[in-house]
């Protein structure tokens, strides 16, 4: 993490998102007379869960939009045939879609979509109150954290935070990664 503070600024965001509206929103709505009382009952894993599924739904938007050229070629055609006007080739539509997605979805990367799905995954490990018990962490977290490199080049880091017998049972179950 310390080699890009962009996703150490992204983590802080999403924290503060946490704390200063969703927390507050919660305490309006069912906080009643003790907040403090609501927030513990929802301290049993409910934000490295929230935050795990929103790297989950983040990741199958990536998957979407990998599928946006075919979707978008489709609709063409369709429209095409639907109004009645001349036909083009499908595979001058195609390359037209492809071509024009390119730098579109760059624009689109540019936003730091997988930054953002790799910042809710770091912090929900961060908060887990107990990671190395709650799959859903992880499945949707640690092992794709571990996949993409940042597990294994922050075993030290873990290793602090973590009792090393965790770490190694989770480099074990992930396959040595």
């Amino acid at each position: 993490m310390s080699e890009n503070p962009k996703t150490i600024e992204h983590i802080q965001e999403i924290g503060n998102i946490l704390v200063c509206f969703v927390i507050t929103k919660l305490d309006e709505e069912f906080g009643s007379n003790d907040p403090r009382e609501a927030r513990k009952r929802i301290n049993d894993h409910l934000w490295c869960d929230l935050l795990v599924a929103m790297a989950d739904a983040i990741k199958m938007f990536e998957n979407v939009m990998d599928r946006i050229p075919e979707y978008v070629t489709t609709i063409i055609m369709q429209s095409r045939e639907a109004d009645d006007r001349k036909p083009f080739l499908e595979a001058l539509v195609r390359l037209a879609v492809r071509t024009a997605w390119e730098p579109i979805k760059k624009m689109v990367d540019a936003t730091g979509i997988l930054e953002i799905q790799r910042a809710c995954r770091i912090l929900a490990v961060l908060i887990c109150p107990a990671p190395e018990k709650h799959k859903a962490v992880q499945d949707g977290a640690l092992l794709p954290l571990a996949k993409e490199g940042l597990l294994a080049t922050s075993k030290e880091r873990l290793e602090r935070v973590f009792p090393t017998d965790w770490v190694r049972r989770l480099q074990e179950g992930f396959g040595g990664v």
